[in-house]
């Protein structure tokens, strides 16, 4: 009986992290401003809404929890199996942040929202759709 028992405990802690980061089927990340086809100057406020699951800063194991990166003019798809790197494309926002402002170059950008892990591996489920904005000068 102790062997049973102690299998299911290591099964549990096993699997944890998974079940840990299991994200609903009805969750779903997006911006709340601005909306697709805006024309916006600088500074631009973005700001983030999620549903169905809860924002947390980076590196904090909470469960259904995540934080925000906003891809700015990615030409490439993102990496689901490794952290999303940190530069100029790929915004952070470890402290949990629900919005922020930004200055991009006049012209037509791309933007698209999506909810990392605590070690900033993306969720493939809380990406948002693609929005394109125009930045007048």
């Amino acid at each position: 009986m102790n062997r049973i028992l102690v299998s299911f405990f290591l099964m549990f802690l096993l699997l944890e992290p998974v079940i840990a980061h299991e994200v609903p089927k009805k969750a779903k990340a997006f911006f709340i401003s601005p909306p697709d086809g805006a024309t916006v100057t600088n500074p631009i406020t973005l700001k983030f809404g999620i549903n169905g699951y809860l924002i947390a800063p980076a590196g904090e194991n909470i469960h259904k929890a995540g934080h925000y990166h906003v891809l700015i003019d990615l030409q490439h798809d993102l990496s689901m199996d490794e952290p999303i790197p940190r530069d100029k494309q790929h915004l952070h926002f470890d402290q949990g942040e629900t919005q922020t402002t930004i200055n991009l170059s006049p012209g037509q950008h791309t933007l698209q929202l999506v909810v990392g892990d605590e070690e900033h591996e993306p969720f493939e489920e809380l990406m948002s759709k693609k929005i394109k904005i125009f930045v007048k000068k």
